[in-house]
Protein backbone atom coordinates (compact mmCIF):
# COMPACT_ATOMS: atom_id res chain seq x y z
CA UNK A 1 0.00 0.00 0.00
CA UNK A 2 1.42 3.40 -0.98
CA UNK A 3 0.98 5.41 2.26
CA UNK A 4 1.73 8.71 0.48
CA UNK A 5 -1.62 8.39 -1.31
CA UNK A 6 -3.44 8.35 2.03
CA UNK A 7 -3.99 11.33 4.28
CA UNK A 8 -2.37 10.62 7.64
CA UNK A 9 -5.06 10.84 10.32
CA UNK A 10 -5.94 9.97 13.90
CA UNK A 11 -9.24 8.87 15.38
CA UNK A 12 -10.65 8.68 18.90
CA UNK A 13 -12.86 5.73 19.78
CA UNK A 14 -14.45 6.74 23.09
CA UNK A 15 -16.44 4.14 25.01
CA UNK A 16 -18.32 3.93 28.32
CA UNK A 17 -18.95 1.29 31.00
CA UNK A 18 -21.94 -0.07 29.03
CA UNK A 19 -19.71 -0.82 26.01
CA UNK A 20 -21.32 1.99 24.03
CA UNK A 21 -19.30 4.33 21.83
CA UNK A 22 -19.54 8.09 21.48
CA UNK A 23 -20.75 8.95 17.99
CA UNK A 24 -21.11 12.44 16.62
CA UNK A 25 -23.33 13.81 13.84
CA UNK A 26 -21.59 15.82 11.12
CA UNK A 27 -22.51 19.48 11.22
CA UNK A 28 -24.65 21.20 8.62
CA UNK A 29 -21.76 23.69 8.38
CA UNK A 30 -19.52 21.04 6.77
CA UNK A 31 -19.21 20.36 3.04
CA UNK A 32 -19.32 16.56 3.09
CA UNK A 33 -21.19 13.79 4.90
CA UNK A 34 -23.59 16.26 6.55
CA UNK A 35 -25.89 14.46 8.97
CA UNK A 36 -23.80 11.27 9.00
CA UNK A 37 -22.39 9.95 12.26
CA UNK A 38 -18.74 9.26 12.99
CA UNK A 39 -16.06 9.33 15.66
CA UNK A 40 -13.85 12.34 16.40
CA UNK A 41 -11.01 12.21 13.90
CA UNK A 42 -8.80 14.40 11.80
CA UNK A 43 -5.55 14.96 10.01
CA UNK A 44 -2.08 14.83 11.47
CA UNK A 45 -0.06 18.01 10.91
CA UNK A 46 2.75 16.15 9.10
CA UNK A 47 4.44 19.38 8.01
CA UNK A 48 4.93 20.15 11.73
CA UNK A 49 6.10 16.57 12.41
CA UNK A 50 3.15 16.20 14.80
CA UNK A 51 3.13 13.11 17.02
CA UNK A 52 0.03 10.90 16.57
CA UNK A 53 -0.96 11.05 20.24
CA UNK A 54 -0.57 14.84 20.27
CA UNK A 55 -2.72 14.96 17.12
CA UNK A 56 -5.52 12.86 18.65
CA UNK A 57 -5.51 15.04 21.77
CA UNK A 58 -5.79 18.13 19.55
CA UNK A 59 -8.64 16.64 17.50
CA UNK A 60 -10.59 15.62 20.63
CA UNK A 61 -10.18 19.13 22.06
CA UNK A 62 -11.16 20.86 18.78
CA UNK A 63 -14.13 18.65 17.94
CA UNK A 64 -15.70 17.72 21.29
CA UNK A 65 -13.99 20.00 23.81
CA UNK A 66 -12.47 17.27 25.99
CA UNK A 67 -8.92 16.60 27.14
CA UNK A 68 -7.57 13.26 28.30
CA UNK A 69 -7.41 13.14 32.09
CA UNK A 70 -7.15 10.51 34.81
CA UNK A 71 -10.49 11.72 36.22
CA UNK A 72 -12.54 11.99 33.04
CA UNK A 73 -11.41 10.90 29.57
CA UNK A 74 -8.93 8.09 30.23
CA UNK A 75 -6.50 6.93 27.58
CA UNK A 76 -6.78 3.13 27.26
CA UNK A 77 -4.84 1.93 24.21
CA UNK A 78 -3.83 2.45 20.60
CA UNK A 79 -4.57 -0.06 17.86
CA UNK A 80 -1.35 -1.63 16.66
CA UNK A 81 -1.87 -0.74 13.00
CA UNK A 82 -3.70 2.11 11.27
CA UNK A 83 -6.87 1.33 9.31
CA UNK A 84 -7.40 2.87 5.90
CA UNK A 85 -10.28 3.60 3.58
CA UNK A 86 -10.60 5.02 0.07
CA UNK A 87 -12.81 8.02 -0.66
CA UNK A 88 -15.87 7.52 -2.82
CA UNK A 89 -15.70 10.70 -4.87
CA UNK A 90 -19.03 9.94 -6.54
CA UNK A 91 -20.71 11.02 -3.28
CA UNK A 92 -19.31 14.54 -3.57
CA UNK A 93 -17.60 15.01 -6.95
CA UNK A 94 -17.38 18.80 -6.59
CA UNK A 95 -15.24 18.59 -3.45
CA UNK A 96 -11.53 18.30 -4.25
CA UNK A 97 -9.55 16.16 -1.81
CA UNK A 98 -6.68 17.91 -0.08
CA UNK A 99 -3.26 16.89 -1.27
CA UNK A 100 -4.66 14.61 -3.94
CA UNK A 101 -5.10 11.76 -1.45
CA UNK A 102 -7.21 8.75 -2.42
CA UNK A 103 -8.26 8.07 1.16
CA UNK A 104 -7.27 8.23 4.80
CA UNK A 105 -5.03 6.08 6.97
CA UNK A 106 -6.27 6.44 10.53
CA UNK A 107 -4.29 5.67 13.68
CA UNK A 108 -6.96 4.78 16.25
CA UNK A 109 -6.77 5.59 19.96
CA UNK A 110 -9.20 4.19 22.52
CA UNK A 111 -10.45 6.24 25.47
CA UNK A 112 -12.83 5.53 28.34
CA UNK A 113 -15.37 8.13 29.42
CA UNK A 114 -17.94 7.33 32.13
CA UNK A 115 -21.45 7.44 30.62
CA UNK A 116 -22.70 10.39 32.69
CA UNK A 117 -19.72 12.56 31.65
CA UNK A 118 -21.17 12.95 28.16
CA UNK A 119 -22.49 16.21 29.65
CA UNK A 120 -18.89 17.55 29.57
CA UNK A 121 -18.75 17.34 25.77
CA UNK A 122 -18.59 20.79 24.15
CA UNK A 123 -19.34 20.86 20.44
CA UNK A 124 -18.83 24.62 20.10
CA UNK A 125 -15.06 24.90 20.50
CA UNK A 126 -14.43 25.73 16.84
CA UNK A 127 -15.99 28.64 14.93
CA UNK A 128 -17.48 26.13 12.49
CA UNK A 129 -18.21 23.10 14.69
CA UNK A 130 -17.48 19.68 13.27
CA UNK A 131 -20.57 18.18 14.88
CA UNK A 132 -24.17 19.19 15.71
CA UNK A 133 -24.85 16.39 18.17
CA UNK A 134 -23.25 13.46 19.98
CA UNK A 135 -24.64 10.45 21.83
CA UNK A 136 -23.78 7.03 23.20
CA UNK A 137 -24.65 4.18 20.86
CA UNK A 138 -23.95 0.46 20.51
CA UNK A 139 -20.95 0.03 18.19
CA UNK A 140 -22.30 -3.06 16.43
CA UNK A 141 -25.69 -1.41 15.80
CA UNK A 142 -23.91 1.70 14.53
CA UNK A 143 -21.88 -0.10 11.86
CA UNK A 144 -24.96 -1.99 10.67
CA UNK A 145 -27.03 1.19 10.19
CA UNK A 146 -26.38 2.29 6.60
CA UNK A 147 -28.37 5.50 7.14
CA UNK A 148 -26.03 6.65 9.94
CA UNK A 149 -22.60 5.95 8.48
CA UNK A 150 -20.68 7.24 5.50
CA UNK A 151 -20.94 4.28 3.08
CA UNK A 152 -17.29 4.20 2.00
CA UNK A 153 -16.20 4.01 5.66
CA UNK A 154 -18.20 0.84 6.37
CA UNK A 155 -15.33 -1.65 5.92
CA UNK A 156 -12.97 0.51 7.98
CA UNK A 157 -15.57 0.77 10.77
CA UNK A 158 -16.10 -3.00 10.71
CA UNK A 159 -12.34 -3.58 11.07
CA UNK A 160 -12.21 -0.99 13.86
CA UNK A 161 -15.03 -2.81 15.65
CA UNK A 162 -13.31 -6.21 15.38
CA UNK A 163 -9.92 -4.90 16.50
CA UNK A 164 -11.19 -2.68 19.32
CA UNK A 165 -13.68 -5.03 21.01
CA UNK A 166 -11.10 -7.28 22.71
CA UNK A 167 -9.33 -4.20 24.10
CA UNK A 168 -12.59 -2.60 25.25
CA UNK A 169 -13.85 -5.84 26.81
CA UNK A 170 -10.57 -6.39 28.65
CA UNK A 171 -10.59 -2.82 29.96
CA UNK A 172 -14.22 -3.03 31.10
CA UNK A 173 -13.57 -6.36 32.85
CA UNK A 174 -10.67 -4.80 34.75
CA UNK A 175 -12.81 -1.76 35.70
CA UNK A 176 -15.58 -4.05 36.97
CA UNK A 177 -13.06 -6.17 38.90
CA UNK A 178 -11.52 -3.12 40.58
CA UNK A 179 -14.90 -1.65 41.58
CA UNK A 180 -16.02 -4.99 43.06
CA UNK A 181 -12.84 -5.22 45.14
CA UNK A 182 -13.44 -1.83 46.76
Amino acid sequence: MNEAKYRSCVGALIFNQNNQVLICKRSSKKKTAVGKWQFPQGGVEVEKNEDYYVAVQREIKEEIGLEPSIDTLKYVSKLQNPISYIYDDSSSPSTPRSGGHIGQMIHWYLFYLPKDLITTVNLNVEEKPEFDECKWFGFEEFIKDNEMIVPFKKDMLHTLFLESQPIINHYLESVIDSTQQQ
